[in-house]
């Protein structure tokens, strides 16, 4: 948690100080400076609340805010003796303000969470509060912090279930970051366990859409994790079932992939096809129908593709490295010298390419 110290403490502005009057029944609260939170004070003042007395509740929940924005702020002690007399069960009251505002003052519902984790960390249902108002920051802030508001939720989140498996909302709230993170087949796993431990009907609907929105993105990371593996036929057996149900460009393309993996190019060819039926516009589909088309011995056919390709990816070094051997095939020597002269000129070429090229020039003698 302290690697976001320093982003909390930018929130100080949201506080202003004051001393309360010698006159106060408030003893304990007397020679501190007490924390209000602006937006309370300024409500305060319009509504005249604060013509004779401050509301001990709202020092209360601005002590909290407090802590949560500076962990180590001079007067932690006195304040945290404060809560501890006034406050039955931090954790609780903190998670219960926190939902309370969460609509009208998102950023004061996140930091009493915070306030609560930081004082009661095994308040599960507060750090769970803390955890979901926390890794939404990841795509508001572009900041150091970014990679954090994530991993400190996903800790949080797990920690709980360390301590309790069957705390169904921390399953529910790790499947709804890992779908944001695109990594949908852990999201789907914890899906379904927040719908194995939900009894609620409405709740069950909601995790069920949930699923149903993921379940093609999880089919096709299944699939790209066979072709990693080469495991080919299974790619084959979970895309075909994909596509049985839902026609999608990126499905074809990766079943083309598996496809031409294991040797059978007509189907790959098909797939390919199918893609760019679907408007799929991406350089790698290209560069592969092409391959699968070299390989079917169509090489004229796989040159036209390569062609298609350069026109909307122009200077592709993969695509025209393969155009300069399928050339050099069909015996173009003279185009394949003159695409090998232009290649060279590309700042991106890789190594394996250029030492591909030398040997090419001293084979062919070009």
């Amino acid at each position: 948690m302290g690697s976001l110290d320093g982003y909390f403490i930018k929130y100080t502005d949201r506080l202003a100080y004051i001393e309360l009057r010698e006159d106060s029944l408030n003893e304990e609260l007397k020679g501190i400076s007490l924390p209000i939170y602006v937006e309370d004070m300024k409500e305060g003042i319009k509504t005249g609340d604060f013509k004779n007395e401050i509301n001990l509740e709202i020092i209360l929940e601005a002590m909290l805010i407090n802590l949560a924005i500076d962990p180590n702020f001079l007067y932690r002690k006195e304040y945290e003796k404060v809560l501890k007399k006034y406050l039955k069960n931090i954790g609780d009251y903190t998670a219960n303000k926190s939902v309370y505002c969460e609509e009208s003052d998102k950023t004061k519902a996140l930091l009493l969470a915070r306030a609560g984790y930081i004082l009661d960390s095994a308040n599960k249902y507060n750090a769970y509060l803390y955890a979901r108002l926390l890794w939404p920051l990841a795509y508001e802030d572009d900041g150091q912090y970014q990679n954090d508001f994530v991993k400190e939720a996903l800790r949080i989140l797990q920690e709980i279930l360390k301590n309790d498996e069957k705390f169904k909302l921390s399953y529910y709230e790790l499947g709804n970051i890992y779908a944001n993170l695109g990594e949908y087949i852990k999201a789907r796993s914890y899906y379904n366990n927040a719908l194995r431990l939900t009894d609620d009907e409405i709740a069950k609907n909601d995790i069920r859409n949930k699923l149903i929105s993921i379940d093609d993105n999880a089919e096709i990371e299944q699939a790209l994790y066979y072709i990693g593996k080469s495991n080919y036929n299974e790619a084959v057996r979970t895309l075909t079932k994909l596509l049985s149900k839902t026609k999608r460009a990126d499905a074809y393309y990766y079943l083309g992939v598996a496809y031409q993996n294991i040797g059978n190019y007509e189907n790959s060819i098909m797939a390919f096809e199918q893609s760019l039926e679907l408007n799929a516009d991406f350089r790698e589909l290209y560069n592969d129908y092409a391959i699968s088309l070299y390989l079917n011995k169509n090489e004229f056919e796989a040159l036209k593709v390569i062609g298609e390709g350069l026109k909307k990816y122009p200077q592709d070094p993969r695509m025209t490295y393969n155009k300069i051997q399928i050339n050099l095939v069909v015996g173009n020597t003279e185009k394949a010298k003159e695409d090998i002269e232009e290649l060279l000129t590309y700042d991106d070429l890789t190594e394996e390419i250029k030492e591909n090229l030398k040997i090419i020039k001293h084979h062919y003698k070009l």
